[in-house]
């Protein structure tokens, strides 16, 4: 019969290298599916006009989104301006304005 030492030594070093090879299939093999976009908020709203919640003074400002209120960049706009969200970086939008 194997010690303890032993029968831990060999369940850490199997642990570590069966996870070591599930993330190594999961690159290779990854899960296709119909809503891409599904636990990233922020990419669902790229290519959506806003109605500016707060002007863009300095490059920042506010767009309300359903009930929520981003913080966003872009060039400097007043109060209600429109403006299209082209890229979301964590939880701030990069606009542009809508002419």
């Amino acid at each position: 019969s194997l010690s303890l030492d032993i029968q831990i030594l060999i369940f850490s070093v199997l642990t570590v290298l069966t996870i070591t090879l599930w993330r190594l299939y999961g690159e290779k093999h990854p899960i296709k599916t119909d809503q891409p976009l599904l636990n990233k908020r922020g990419a669902q709203y790229v290519g959506r006009v806003f109605n500016l919640h707060e002007a863009i003074e300095n490059g920042q400002g506010k767009i309300k989104v359903d009930d929520t209120i981003w913080k966003v960049h872009g060039e400097d706009c007043s109060l209600n301006s429109k403006v299209k969200v082209v890229a979301c970086r964590g939880t701030v939008f990069d606009v542009e304005k809508i002419s």
